[in-house]
């Protein structure tokens, strides 16, 4: 598919880039590059298929003015609840927008099979296809020198048992579950990696921060870090844990099982359409018992870890790459 131009759509680059929007579209224009795909980015040029992975205003002109015209459905409704303030007020107005823009697209790509039930149910009616977001397995894998520079550069032992958490601080993610087991294993050491990037606009600002200056001294927040140092973290660590209440898909979770963390995950019929196994699904009252174990069974733990690499397989740019491409040829068949 030589080819082939593709003009990809995001609103991301002129924002805060710390979430998984921005992750998504940095690495599917990655992953078309390696297939030989000549890429554009946010150009006003014609291509061949224009794809949109963001909701703002140039996606919205791009989207009335292209002709093939697919959109990455990296939102739904739910992904609001618990991450932007006051979000019960105004949710059914950003159910009705996302409908009218999704319906504008010649193809909607859902994320995840749970994404695309949600898209009918809020009635989008255009032709549907799941495809999740690719992770780069080429910088997520397993490294020992990147695990003694990240252990060197946060102070830890060589010894001490990491339990890693990623993703913006807010409810939606779970920070308040991450932050008691923290308090309930005091031996191990905790990090959560990642900001506010909307600053007050986060839902429940004030609780998360009496939270967070409440927390016991083995848990440590790191604030935002830039992506390309993302697999240092991940590979100082020896647990992923995310009790996050909503996903569409994930890509942090993906990211950490290429690199062979065991997951501790929240129990979501999500993860069940998606990953299918891999992974252990627990509830609040679960996740301090499942961490204690993967700590002092070994053979335990190297199961989970093997499931976890055999997880994020599923999510590489070869098998991902292939089948978008296939999306993008027949899009270029329909009359």
């Amino acid at each position: 598919m030589r080819n082939l131009t593709v003009n990809l759509i995001s609103e991301s680059p002129y924002f805060p880039k710390e979430h998984g929007v921005h992750t998504a579209f940095l690495n599917i224009a990655e992953m078309l590059k390696n297939k030989g795909v000549k890429v554009m980015v946010n150009s006003p040029k014609k291509a061949d298929i224009t794809h949109i992975h963001t909701v703002g205003p140039l996606a919205w002109y791009k989207l009335l003015t292209s002709k093939n015209t697919l959109v990455s459905a990296h939102i739904i409704p739910p992904s609001f609840v618990g991450s932007i303030v006051l979000s019960k007020y105004w949710l059914p107005e950003a159910a009705a927008y996302l409908k009218f823009f999704y319906n504008q697209a010649d193809l909607v790509l859902a994320v995840s099979e749970t994404v695309k039930r949600e898209l009918q149910k809020i009635g989008v009616s255009k032709p549907l296809e799941v495809l999740p977001n690719p992770i780069n397995n080429k910088i997520f894998k397993r490294d020992q020198n990147l695990k003694r520079e990240g252990r060197k550069l946060l102070g830890l032992k060589e010894d001490d048992f990491v339990v890693l958490g990623v993703g913006q601080i807010q409810p939606r993610k779970g920070i308040e579950t991450f932050i008691e087991v923290a308090r309930n294993l005091p031996r191990f050491q905790f990090f959560w990696v990642g900001g506010r990037p909307i600053k007050n606009l986060t839902a429940g600002t004030k609780k998360l921060d009496r939270l967070i200056e409440e927390k016991p001294k083995n848990l440590h927040f790191t604030k935002e870090i830039p992506y390309e140092q993302m697999p240092r973290y991940y590979n100082l660590a020896d647990v992923f844990f995310f009790p996050s209440y909503q996903e569409t898909q994930g890509l942090v979770v993906i990211e950490a099982a290429a690199v062979g963390l065991p997951l501790v995950l929240r129990n979501l019929p999500e993860y069940r359409l998606l990953y299918k196994k891999g992974y252990l699904a627990g509830t609040d009252k679960d996740f301090t018992a499942m961490i204690s174990k993967l700590a002092t069974d070994k053979d335990y733990y190297l199961q989970c870890s093997e499931g976890a690499k055999s997880l994020s397989t599923k999510f590489t740019f070869d098998i991902l790459g292939d089948k978008l491409i296939q999306l993008y040829q027949s899009l270029l068949k329909q009359p």
